[in-house]
């Protein structure tokens, strides 16, 4: 994979959230293209659902805090 194709999933994933990326958000994003689910052909609908999932994975949010 090249190097603009993964700033360029950076770049929508922070326009997505509308702020920039911490350094584990951007490392799930690399691990979803290093695991093949993330490819540089696939429907922009998906690609924004598994971007969305990558950063949720590693960032707390309401999900977590729901337990509580």
């Amino acid at each position: 994979m090249t190097k603009g194709v993964m700033n360029a999933w950076e770049i929508e994933a922070g326009r997505m959230r509308r702020r920039d990326l911490t350094k584990e958000e951007t490392a799930a994003i690399g691990e979803e293209m290093l695991k093949g689910t993330l490819v540089p052909d696939m429907d922009p609908r998906r690609r924004k659902n598994v971007i969305r999932t990558a950063i949720d994975s590693v960032r707390p949010g309401r999900k977590t805090q729901a337990g509580k």
